[in-house]
């Protein structure tokens, strides 16, 4: 994408100690000292344990043994090499706030792991598998000390919407440990599905999880097989609202008496339990009965979100039980459910967990609120009293770039303040409105401004939103062009100052409509515009962060490829230190860890993606279909979502069995050559690009006849005439590259590459957004050097 132009390089920075190491280690640790000499594994390797429980002994020897070939185990701490030492206790169960710091010492003679409990052991071992990966038979000497910047580091895994099966989820903890991620969230049930097998309530899978459910004991597994990972199982059962399927099983317990069927479509829905019925109180009961036996982690997850109240107001009894307890709205009302949930939970000595809309001044300040609504929402329950966990940012289900989710920080940066806006500078604005494929359109403006030292800066003001600051103002020939990030995933304006209609705006990899025009004056802004940060007790508070795997356009054939690896840098920014910022160095480092996940920890996003293409292929040029599934990409943001609505096929029972569905969220291939383009003489390098544009153009005979006999395939024929055109665009404009053709019009030329790259369905051809970072390249090589501040 655009966002990786050669205008970035300096923008982030590595600390000192990091940028002089060449180790692929994610999450990066906290402290390396680089010592001289290595460790030799290729020597018979005799390994020393600690007095631990026995599952976790067991699980330590399988792990050195996938690691090392020649592995032993002694007794004897004086005749071993690899030497674990804890000082403390370890439970059987981890914990929050636990801790996980550890010291790896290699020298030449042995390898040395210390820490306070078995959990730093484990991720000490993780850092010395991802080592002995990188450097198969002479690990170099190093000190690492390591600890990890945030206590809650988790996946939000949905079983609710699309059932994935055991055997899938332990893959994904396998994966997770080896990121040094510590809490599986598990949604186990809503609207389209009640997962979660119930004793007391059988209707609930008999009627409600079209027999796609987990028992008793397939959950005990899962919590123990999590466990000895370090990791916690936190259940979410939605109450009041997502209870479509509850509905089903039993319609005496809601609002409405319905009747009810199970819901296939995705959204929001009505069906809402009755917190006027007794039997509601007594089914909540028992159900947490159930959770406490299986699940010892003290909190649970409510979720309590998107309640819609109409049920409510629209019930009798309902409105009956508002009066008697003197409750003016329903927004009261939910409170009062979350508070008596509250009290059922504490009997059990567990504690309160949901999203944003949970967040009220009557909840115990141990509750924790994950927030999916951003910084702003995270900033007002943390000052409040609150802990908070952050996902939005990290919304996996999502197709979006590692770089966005990698800058998106639990702890927000400073933001724009009134000083910045009206210091001694001339400010000009713009009013913009983009066009969403559903849902209103986003509108509001922005301002640009050069102070007297020549420093360009500027803010977006997104209606009903903080400002955001442009902390980067790019000018190239005839636009001006910036990046915000945004609850929508990263958005770019690209914009002629003098012909703001021919404008572009990418949200992610893709186009959308919009519209901009000048301002004749800037808008007056209000005081409540100014984001806040939090206090500093109350970011304290702020305990880590969740990526989210929804799965209303996630199969268990393709969850692998949705999570990984970018999950590795997700997890870094929850564990190393705040300042390793460097997109492109974490880009080079997970091109390591991709490999890594697939040969070391059994991750199997690689293999869904050619599976994928192979079956699409139906016997055709497979090889091609791989090189040209490397230059699209799925279009980012919701707009995948937004188009199968818009189709009619945004239901649990659309096939999910399409080119776009074997996509990764962005191409890693691609991004190399981004990198390839951050050379300070590109030069030597538009031969290389020419001959791979070409050899991509000759691949489309091979394509077309591939795609007419695949029945899956075969609707995508059209747009192979547009990756022609593409490609032909790329070979233009490396010409113009080559040959320093000062009389090219380049902004004709850009022009040209924007209608190349609108939207083809659910897919972007990303190969024009290289074709563009490759126009700014030569540009600037050729002399034009652009503003940049």
């Amino acid at each position: 994408m655009l966002r990786f132009v050669l205008l970035m390089i300096g923008f982030f920075h590595l600390p000192a100690w990091a940028a002089k190491s060449n180790l692929d280690l994610m999450p990066y640790p906290s402290s390396i000292t680089q010592q001289e000499g290595s460790f030799n594994t290729s020597m018979p390797l005799r390994v020393y344990l600690p007095n631990l429980p026995k599952s976790h002994i067991q699980y330590l020897r399988q792990q050195l043994r996938n690691t090392f070939g020649n592995v032993r185990f002694t007794k004897n701490i004086e005749r071993a090499n690899i030497i674990f030492d804890t000082s403390g206790t370890s439970a059987l169960h981890p914990s929050l706030n636990q801790s996980e710091s550890y010291q790896l010492a290699i020298n030449s003679t042995n390898i040395k792991i210390q820490a306070a409990q078995y959990w730093g052991i484990n991720y000490a071992l993780q850092t010395l598998k991802q080592l002995a990966f990188q450097f198969p038979s002479q690990i170099p000497a190093m000190i690492i000390d390591d600890k990890p910047r945030f206590a809650w580091r988790g996946l939000m895994i949905d079983s609710a919407r699309h059932f994935i099966p055991i055997n899938i989820i332990k893959r994904q903890i396998d994966g997770m440990v080896s990121a040094k991620l510590n809490v599986l969230h598990w949604h186990l049930t809503d609207d389209q599905g009640w997962r979660f097998a119930s004793v007391n309530y059988p209707k609930l899978q008999q009627l409600a999880s079209d027999g796609l459910y987990y028992s008793k004991t397939e959950m005990l597994e899962i919590v123990a097989y999590a466990a000895i990972r370090g990791i916690r199982v936190i259940p979410e059962i939605d109450l009041p609202g997502h209870a479509s399927a509850l509905a089903v099983a039993y319609p005496e317990l809601m609002a409405n008496p319905g009747p009810y069927h199970m819901e296939r479509g995705w959204g929001v829905f009505k069906p809402l339990l009755d917190p006027s019925n007794p039997n509601a109180d007594i089914f909540i009961k028992h159900i947490i009965e159930e959770l406490a036996a299986i699940f010892p982690d003290p909190y649970v997850h409510i979720g309590g979100d998107e309640v819609k109240p109409d049920h409510w107001l629209e019930s009798k009894a309902v409105m009956a039980y508002i009066q008697k307890l003197g409750l003016n709205s329903a927004v009261e009302l939910h409170n009062h459910f979350n508070l008596k949930v509250q009290t059922q939970l504490s009997a059990h000595k567990k504690i309160l967990m949901g999203w944003d809309e949970i967040f009220q001044p009557a909840l115990s300040k141990a509750v924790v609120i994950q927030s999916w609504r951003g910084f702003d929402s995270l900033t007002q329950l943390t000052n409040a009293g609150h802990m908070g966990v952050l996902s939005a940012g990290f919304y996996i289900d999502q197709p979006q770039y590692t770089s966005y989710h990698y800058r998106n920080d639990p702890l927000p940066q400073q933001p724009i303040t009134q000083a910045d806006i009206e210091h001694n500078k001339q400010w000009q604005a713009w009013q913009f409105s983009i066009t969403r494929l559903k849902g209103s359109p986003v509108t509001g403006h922005f301002a640009l401004a050069t102070d007297n030292n020549t420093n360009q800066l500027g803010y977006v003001a997104i209606n009903g939103r903080k400002l955001m600051t442009i902390k980067q103002l790019e000018t190239l020939a005839n636009i001006t062009r910036f990046d915000i990030d945004t609850w929508m995933g990263p958005v770019r304006f690209s914009f002629v100052t003098n012909q703001p209609e021919q404008s572009q705006i990418l949200i992610g990899n893709t186009p959308y409509e919009h519209h901009i025009s000048a301002l004749p004056d800037v808008p007056k802004l209000d005081p409540a515009q100014f984001a806040t940060i939090p206090h500093a007790e109350a970011s304290k508070r702020i305990l880590g962060g969740e990526a989210t795997i929804w799965t209303e356009l996630v199969m268990p054939y393709n969850l692998d490829l949705r999570i990984w690896p970018r999950l590795y840098a997700i997890a870094e920014r929850l564990w190393s230190p705040q300042d390793l910022q460097d997109a492109q160095q974490m880009y080079q480092r997970l091109k390591t860890l991709d490999q890594f996940a697939v040969k070391r920890i059994g991750l199997r996003h690689q293999a869904q993606h050619l599976q994928g293409l192979a079956a699409l292929s139906n016997q055709g040029d497979i090889d091609a279909l791989k090189r040209f599934s490397q230059l699209v990409e799925q279009a980012q943001y919701y707009t995948r979502h937004h188009v199968k609505y818009q189709q009619g096929l945004y239901h649990q029972q659309a096939p999910l069995n399409s080119l776009v569905d074997f996509l990764p969220a962005e191409s890693l291939y691609l991004h190399q050559w981004y990198l390839v383009l951050q050379n300070k003489d590109n030069t030597k390098h538009y031969l290389t690009l020419y001959n791979a544009y070409q050899a991509w153009l000759k691949d489309i005979p091979k394509l077309e006849a591939t795609f007419a006999q695949s029945s899956a395939l075969s609707t995508l024929l059209p747009l192979l005439v547009h990756h022609q055109n593409s490609l032909e665009l790329g070979l233009q404009v490396l010409k113009y590259c080559r040959d320093h053709t000062r009389s090219t019009d380049i902004n004709a030329l850009r022009a040209k590459i924007w209608q190349q790259t609108r939207r083809h369905g659910e897919l972007i051809l990303a190969v024009n957004h290289l074709t563009e970072a490759i126009l700014d390249s030569c540009f600037m090589q050729q002399g034009a050097t652009p503003s940049i501040n």
